[in-house]
C-alpha cells in the first residue's frame, strides 16, 4: 500500500525569486487535488541551491508545512529526479521545475488518466506554452495517435520532463546523468527514449497546458553549445530491424 496517491516534486537549483510562482503552482495543484479526495505528498529537491533559492524554499515551507525540503549535492538534474523517486511515498510521481508552472488541475487530470489506463504510460500535458526569452507553443505527441512516428525521437525530443508517471516505473527506469565534456546530455530526451525502450508509452492528458520558462542561459542552451547528443541506445537499431522484417 502507498501512503500517498501522488508525490508532487519540485526541482530547484538557482531559480531565486522565479521559484515563487512555481511553488504557488505546486501548492494550488495540491489543494485542488486534495479537494478531489487525493492524498498528495509534496517534496522539494534542491540540487546545490544558491542562498536565495534555499531561503525562498525554506520560507515557503514554513508557511506550507506540508512541503518537505531536501537539499542534495549532485550537480545533475537527472540524478536529482532519481533522488526524488527514491524519497517518494506516492503511487504516482510528477515533476515541476522551479521556474515553470503547471496547469491548475494537472495532478487531478493526470491521476484520473493514469488510473484509467492499465498500460505503463508516462503522461504529459497536451501543450507547452513557452514564455520568457523565447515565446512559442509546443504540442506533445501521443503514441496512440495513428500517424505517430517513433523514429522522430531519433533526432528531436518529443516530450518535456514535467511528466506524471508510476513511481515504481521511475525507480526501475532511472534518469541517466549528463556529461557535457563528453558531449552526452539531454537527460529528459535520453529518458524519454529509454521509456519506450522499456516497453512503456508516452501519452498526453487532453486539455492540459503547462507554462515553461525559457532563459538566455540554461542547461539546455549549455547542452546545445557543447554539441551534445542524447545517451546512445540500441533502440533505434531495433526499430529499423523491425521495419526491415515488416513487423
Amino acid at each position: 500500500m502507498h501512503t500517498f496517491d501522488v508525490t508532487a516534486v519540485i526541482n530547484g537549483h538557482t531559480e531565486g525569486l522565479m521559484a515563487l510562482s512555481s511553488l504557488r503552482s505546486l501548492a494550488r495543484n495540491a489543494d485542488t487535488a486534495r479537494l478531489a479526495g487525493l492524498k498528495i505528498e509534496l517534496i522539494a529537491v534542491l540540487d546545490k541551491p544558491d542562498p536565495l533559492t534555499l531561503e525562498i524554499f525554506e520560507s515557503f515551507a514554513n508557511l506550507r508545512t506540508d512541503i518537505r525540503v531536501e537539499v542534495v549535492d549532485m550537480g545533475d538534474l537527472g540524478f536529482a529526479r532519481n533522488k526524488a523517486a527514491a524519497l517518494a511515498s506516492g503511487k504516482w510521481i510528477s515533476f515541476l521545475d522551479a521556474d515553470d508552472i503547471w496547469a491548475d488541475r494537472w495532478l487531478v487530470e493526470a491521476f484520473t488518466a493514469a488510473e484509467n489506463d492499465p498500460r505503463q504510460v508516462v503522461w504529459h500535458p497536451a501543450v507547452n506554452v513557452y514564455f520568457g526569452a523565447r515565446a512559442h507553443l509546443f504540442l506533445h505527441g501521443d503514441m496512440d495517435e495513428p500517424h505517430f512516428d517513433i523514429s522522430t525521437l531519433a533526432y528531436t525530443n518529443l516530450w518535456t520532463a514535467l511528466a506524471f508517471v508510476s513511481a515504481e516505473f521511475l525507480r526501475q527506469t532511472p534518469y541517466a546523468g549528463t556529461n557535457l565534456k563528453q558531449n552526452i546530455g539531454y537527460e529528459d530526451w535520453s529518458w524519454n527514449i529509454e521509456v519506450v525502450n522499456q516497453g512503456a508509452i508516452h501519452k498526453v492528458v487532453p486539455g492540459i497546458a503547462h507554462a515553461i520558462r525559457t532563459k538566455s542561459v540554461s542547461l539546455l542552451s549549455q547542452t546545445i553549445a557543447a554539441g551534445c547528443i542524447a545517451h546512445p541506445t540500441h533502440f533505434f537499431r531495433h526499430v529499423l530491424d523491425r521495419r526491415a522484417k515488416g513487423s
